[in-house]
């Protein structure tokens, strides 16, 4: 329990700061969009998207190898070798992030983006300093949370962001044009990677050079090789396709509104998830140290019974929401995105236990498996973006983005029924799939009922309402899942007891006995 609790703690700090740290985000979004208006809005979104997909090329596998390395020499008891670890690689970061960036600048003088053509030089130097600022800011993160200690990146998201978002509103009442709002991407970045190294020092150790053990060091080189591969073709099919051809053959708005489903989907996501999602692979790699594989795999169980409850909130709600949250926030002028962000909230939620299944081959070193179901995915973007973006636009796109993560989901349950017998429990997922599409529907019903631009807060409450006791009497929670809400209700006081009283007129009585 004591260890339940532990991982909680570190969930709560990374979800509360990523609450916030998407709040302010999304205010940034809705500030610019309007200021800048579907076109040129469309120029910045390819701008921020070059920056995080050369981001990822830079870093490739240096930080999940960092991250697993680091957690799982801390779980073996071997804190020495997890330092040796965090030096080496974060020196073949920078030579890493100094390739990418070389070939960057040969690649723009050859091309010239049309994007960027009145000013060339000045949005390349910016895009440099974003990259490399914030690629060494993500190394940095994945030593964090290879020592277990998440407060530094909640500090420095929270911090940057507070800070970024008085930027935006004072170039936007400025009336500042689109080179300016780059600029500000790039000093955000820079904010974020000074701020996280500041906070560093005061929560981690320090790390130095050392030795690495053969056994694994050998181990460790085969993970960089193959999960390089593997986040290298991820960069590829993680939207940029869809962005590339749609830039491409469509318009700068298509791309502006495919960005807007992208950045409300990532934020749903990280809203619900994030915390979750990045405590996950440390602790699965500890317990991997620790225990040896049955165990990761047991926590694999228990992460995606949350991912599954998560994705299916996600889902509804999006459905709930979406059209009147888009016209609230960025105006008429884009509601022909509605359409595109309902549908990447529902797969991306469905979905959201590919998260586990892939965090879990990482740990118990089966990478191969990723590589493979990533050339397949891979290959299955390629062709759908191929075949429907030219012909469809926008449309084309969200249909690729479809196609392709239900293609990873396959792949992804089938490389883990050849690793493990266990991870997913199929029976309480279909039950409470099922009262998830009841939840919503009813709300929806309810919402396109009532009139006015905020009926949609009816129909949170009415899925809320239904979808989360409903989950307790369908018995999906296991006994685990009571005794830990049992024990965070008992430090919370008056709230806590009414919650245990709730629970106890719902949950199942061979639970409550157990329990």
């Amino acid at each position: 329990m004591n260890r339940r609790l532990a991982v909680l703690r570190s969930v709560t700090i990374v979800s509360v700061s990523t609450y916030i740290e998407y709040a302010l985000g999304l205010l940034v979004s809705v500030w610019i969009a309007r200021a800048l208006g579907p076109a040129d809005f469309g120029r910045y979104a390819f701008t921020v998207w070059l920056c995080s997909w050369l981001l990822v090329c830079g870093n490739h596998a240096l930080t999940t190898s960092s991250t697993k390395f680091i957690a799982e020499a801390e779980g073996a008891g071997q804190p020495d070798v997890a330092s040796h670890i965090a030096h080496r690689l974060g020196r073949m970061q920078n030579l890493s992030s100094l390739v990418v960036v070389s070939l960057f600048l040969l690649v723009t003088a050859w091309l010239r983006p049309t994007e960027w053509q009145a000013f060339l030089l000045p949005v390349t130097v910016l895009v440099v300093v974003a990259v490399v600022a914030k690629a060494n800011y993500a190394m940095l993160v994945a030593i964090e949370k290879g020592q277990e200690h998440f407060e530094p990146e909640a500090i420095a998201t929270v911090a940057a962001g507070i800070l970024g978002v008085g930027l935006i509103v004072a170039a936007t009442l400025a009336h500042a044009g689109l080179l300016a709002f780059v600029g500000l991407f790039a000093v955000a970045c820079l904010l974020l990677n000074l701020i996280n190294r500041i906070a560093y020092r005061r929560y981690c150790r320090p790390y130095a050079a050392g030795p690495i053990p053969a056994e694994i060091g050998a181990r460790l080189s085969k993970h960089l090789r193959l999960t390089a591969v593997l986040v290298l073709m991820g960069s590829f099919k993680a939207s940029t396709i869809e962005v590339f051809l749609l830039n491409t053959f469509a318009t700068s708005t298509a791309v502006g509104f495919f960005a807007i489903a992208a950045t409300l989907t990532r934020g749903a996501v990280q809203l619900f998830s994030v915390g979750l999602t990045s405590t996950l692979l440390p602790y699965m790699a500890r317990s991997y140290g620790e225990r040896g594989q049955e165990h990761a795999a047991r926590f694999l169980s228990e992460a995606t019974r949350f991912y599954w409850a998560t994705g299916i909130a996600i889902a509804g709600l999006g459905v709930i929401t979406t059209p009147y949250l888009v016209r609230l926030m960025y105006g008429t002028r884009y509601v022909e995105a509605i359409p595109a962000i309902e549908a990447t909230l529902v797969l991306s939620g469905l979905l959201l236990i590919v998260n586990g299944i892939t965090a879990f081959q990482t740990v118990v070193d089966r990478q191969a498996d990723r590589v493979r179901l990533s050339v397949i995915a891979l290959i299955a973007n390629a062709v759908l973006g191929i075949a429907l973006v030219p012909a469809f636009g926008l449309t084309g796109a969200v249909l690729t983005y479809a196609g392709t993560r239900l293609t990873e989901l396959g792949l992804a349950v089938y490389y883990l029924r050849r690793a493990t017998t266990g991870g997913l429990p199929v029976r309480p997922m279909a039950r409470l799939f099922a009262v998830g599409l009841g939840a919503t529907a009813v709300a929806w019903a309810v919402t396109e009922a009532l009139p006015g631009r905020y009926a949609f807060v009816a129909g949170v409450a009415i899925f809320v309402g239904i979808y989360m006791p409903a989950s307790v009497l369908i018995r999906y929670w296991n006994d685990d899942d009571y005794r830990l809400i049992g024990a965070i209700a008992n430090r919370l006081g008056a709230p806590g007891r009414w919650l245990l009283r709730g629970l106890a007129v719902l949950q199942p009585a061979s639970a409550r006995a157990q329990s």
